[in-house]
């Protein structure tokens, strides 16, 4: 009896002295009970928790397995999570924060499931991963602050995107301040990464505007960044000739060569 009850108890310790590792967001060993941190996540954002299923040890037999699934066994109110595929490798959950979730702290358990049981690895495994809830998950320069050109002639300014959260998503450029142009750009921007791209803008009326240009996530309003730019348009020649270098060429092809000789005078011109 005494040695069916130790086999027992071995069997249990072969069951649960063993880690997994977390792959995504972050790099991590995780145990029964154990607790992670995630980072920084935006409102209204997604983030994927990865877990290699795969174990060495662990089992009645100590010669390890898999385990079948990863899901959320406690959200905080109001959030919402999809577990991973049966049988995956790696096991992915997501995770959604709410649109309109306060910055602060949360708490989310994580169980991995294996279908054999206590023939298998045995119980769920469980552990918490901290997140971090901020809109402050985004940063966006623009270059140049300034631009002249010439009238129905496109402004081209540099955008550089920062995703400084652990959520991957999509964020949408555009701009205010010159009557009638709407146009937007997407772009998709993974965690912890950056971006460029161009956005052009283009004015009819010779004038002086004030433009400011945005960057939001699709996610969430709340998570947004303006930068204030001038534009100046102007219908006399020397600014034709400028605008020439600038924006989406549209004039016939024969006429190439003349428009290029036109663009790179305009670069000595004051």
């Amino acid at each position: 009896m005494r040695l069916l009850v130790f086999i027992s108890a071995f069997a249990a310790l072969l069951s649960c002295a063993f880690a997994l590792s977390v792959l995504a967001p972050v790099s991590a060993q995780v145990g029964q009970g154990s607790a992670i941190s995630i980072g920084n996540v935006g409102p209204g954002q997604t983030f994927s928790i990865v877990v290699d299923p795969r174990v060495a040890t662990g089992g009645p037999y100590g010669t390890g397995g898999a385990y079948d699934r990863l899901s959320a066994s406690s959200l905080p109110e109001g959030w919402a999570s999809a577990p991973s595929k049966l049988y995956a490798t790696p096991l992915q959950a997501d995770i959604t924060v709410p649109k309109d979730a306060p910055d602060g702290d949360y708490a989310v358990v994580l169980k991995l499931w294996d279908e054999a049981g206590d023939k298998g690895l045995g119980p769920d495994v469980e552990f918490t991963a901290s997140v971090t809830v901020t809109h402050d998950v985004m940063d966006m320069t623009v270059s140049p602050v300034s631009i002249s050109t010439g009238a129905g002639q496109p402004a081209r300014y540099t955008i550089t995107i920062s995703n400084k959260g652990m959520a991957n998503d999509i964020f949408v450029v555009g701009s205010t301040g010159v009557r009638t142009w709407e146009f937007r750009r997407s772009i998709y921007i993974p965690s912890q990464t950056t971006k460029t791209l161009t956005y052009e803008i283009v004015g009819d009326d010779e004038a002086d505007y004030d433009v400011t240009i945005w960057a939001r996530s699709s996610s969430s309003d709340r998570i947004v960044a303006e930068v204030p730019v001038a534009l100046r348009v102007n219908t006399d020649l020397l600014s034709d000739f400028k605008s020439v270098s600038r924006g989406v060429l549209l004039f016939p092809s024969a006429e190439a060569p003349l428009y290029f000789i036109v663009g790179l005078l305009s670069n000595f011109l004051p």
